[in-house]
C-alpha cells in the first residue's frame, strides 16, 4: 500500500497499534498478531527517525 506522505503512514500505524493494544488487554494476542505488532512498531521507529523533529512533535499530538 502506498501513502501520500510518510506522515500519513505513521498516523495510520499508530492508530493500528493503539487498537492492537486495546485488543491485547481484552483478549491477548496470538503469535501472528504479536508478530504483526512488532513489525508495525519497527516501521514506526524507522519513520520517526526519518522525519524532521518539528513534524514528529506535531504528529505525536495528533495521535495522542
Amino acid at each position: 500500500m502506498t501513502y501520500s506522505t510518510p506522515e500519513d503512514e505513521l498516523i495510520r500505524l499508530r492508530k493500528e497499534q493503539g487498537k492492537m493494544r486495546e485488543d491485547e488487554v481484552f483478549g491477548g494476542l496470538s503469535r501472528a498478531e504479536q508478530s504483526a505488532y512488532e513489525t508495525r512498531e519497527n516501521r514506526i521507529h524507522e519513520l520517526e527517525r526519518e522525519l524532521p523533529e518539528r513534524v514528529y512533535r506535531r504528529l505525536r499530538k495528533t495521535v495522542q
